[in-house]
């Protein structure tokens, strides 16, 4: 504005405005926006002859009432839950405890009070899940270097000198809980690379360094020293490859990017060659001796029939059923329709997710969300395609469905944020504003 007695005028009808308005970070766009609106009026009125000051009060009063357009503004900015997620989470989770119900009458669990303890531990996952709900997730951007370089250490220092616990090492002791921060970590380590410097951005050394401190060191600290090339090999790998074309700058910076650490993958498999090579040999060749948990899951799903053997029927024959053989034991004891309902609700729910990101216009926000989804897409295909005889069978389950453990604290932390994501997808500021509400607001 050019002269005082605008510049008040008009700061007095922005002030106004904004008062109404609760999401203080969208102030400055808006205030900005608006000022546009004023200025072309002005403009447009004084090519008709007005004076300026008669054109200012005139442009002002086209306008609108301040209120009217400021809580109409403040309507659009609010803070969104994503019910079609929430509920059908709820609703796959629900699945899980019917599982843990008739598992637990039938007495075909190892695990003693199953239902008390997946309880318990969903419990604890929801109140993360409310954490991450109301927390701005774009203050974790900042932190994300420091977060990824922390996982890295903790991760080694943790393999070094943790106790075996089923085999495995990388568990962390908290009182009754037992915690695996080797699988944790693999989806915090990409959450924490989303947020850091994109590739495009780094010159070529710069991108090679960064290769090698973002995917061959972690690749060797979770595949070579923590002996997990599922988790910390192919799906570490496969989700960082997603980012860095979502980040790239051309075609031969990504094939650079990837093309290193595919290499230092295959080497850090090779010592757990003969282990994949008869894997693969179990699965391609499956016969009762070396494949007995593939034949009794395909077994238990052939004779289920369409409405199942009846809830809390026992199968011995299905070894981990609280876990990896959890999906052909609902089958077992529901039926097909029971197994098709609850694949449905799987894909709803991933194509849940893939919409988010036709309506999520923040780019940290976008690569958070492609991380989240690709990494429950893997868990929920291998369990399912494993049981049906299509995936080498390993020691996976089922997103929010399987006992999980601590993995349930991941599951819906990971749910909370993106939750979170939806819900501010109309608070961040933009380059462009909705001026239809202006015209819809006016008396």
């Amino acid at each position: 504005m050019q002269n005082s007695e605008e510049n008040e005028v008009v700061q007095q009808f922005l002030d106004q405005v904004c008062r109404h308005i609760k999401v203080k970070k969208m102030h400055p766009e808006i205030r900005e926006e608006l000022t546009n609106h004023i200025e072309d009026r002005i403009e447009e009125l004084q090519l008709r002859g007005s004076s300026k000051e008669t054109a200012i009060h005139k442009a002002i009063e086209e306008m609108g009432s301040p209120d009217v357009i400021g809580k109409s503004i403040n309507e659009t900015h609010k803070p969104v839950l994503n019910w079609r997620i929430a509920l059908i989470v709820a609703t796959i989770s629900l699945i899980g405890v019917i599982g843990a119900v008739s598992i637990d009458v039938s007495g075909s669990s190892p695990i003693p009070d199953l239902t008390a303890r997946k309880t318990l531990q969903m419990g604890i996952g929801i109140i993360f899940l409310v954490c991450f709900y109301f927390f701005d997730y774009q203050k974790l951007k900042k932190y994300s270097d420091q977060v990824f370089f922390l996982l890295l250490f903790m991760n080694a220092f943790i393999l070094i000198n943790s106790p075996m616990i089923n085999g495995v090492k990388g568990y962390v002791i908290l009182g009754p809980f037992s915690i695996n921060m080797l699988y944790s970590s693999v989806i915090l380590l990409l959450l924490a690379l989303a947020g850091m410097k994109p590739i495009k951005e780094m010159n070529w050394i710069h991108t090679i360094l960064h290769t090698f401190y973002r995917v061959v060191i972690p690749l060797l600290i979770l595949t070579y020293i923590g002996n997990s090339v599922l988790y910390g090999g192919i799906m570490y790998m496969t989700l960082y490859m997603m980012l860095m074309w979502l980040t790239k700058r051309n075609v031969k910076q990504f094939a650079i990017v990837t093309m290193i650490p595919t290499v230092a993958l295959l080497y850090f498999t090779m010592p757990h060659f003969n282990t994949i090579k008869e894997r693969f040999m179990q699965f391609l060749q499956p016969i009762e001796d070396n494949a007995y948990l593939q034949m009794k899951s395909m077994e238990a799903i052939r004779s289920a029939g369409w409405f199942g053997q009846g809830f809390a029927s026992s199968n011995p024959g299905l070894g981990y059923v609280q876990s990896d053989s959890l999906f052909p034991y609902l089958i077992y004891c529901f039926g097909w329709i029971f197994g098709l309902i609850t694949i449905i609700l799987i894909g709803l729910f991933l194509g849940y997710l893939v919409q988010l990101l036709s309506k999520v216009k923040e780019s940290y926000g976008r690569q958070l969300i492609c991380v989240v989804l690709f990494f429950f897409t893997i868990r929920f295909a291998w369990p399912i395609l494993m049981s049906f005889g299509f995936l080498p069978f390993v020691g996976m389950e089922l997103p929010f469905i399987g006992y999980g453990g601590t993995n349930q604290w991941l599951d819906l932390s990971a749910i909370g944020l993106v939750l979170s994501i939806y819900r501010r997808k109309n608070m961040i500021p933009t380059a462009e504003f909705a001026s239809s509400h202006l015209s819809s607001s006016k008396l």
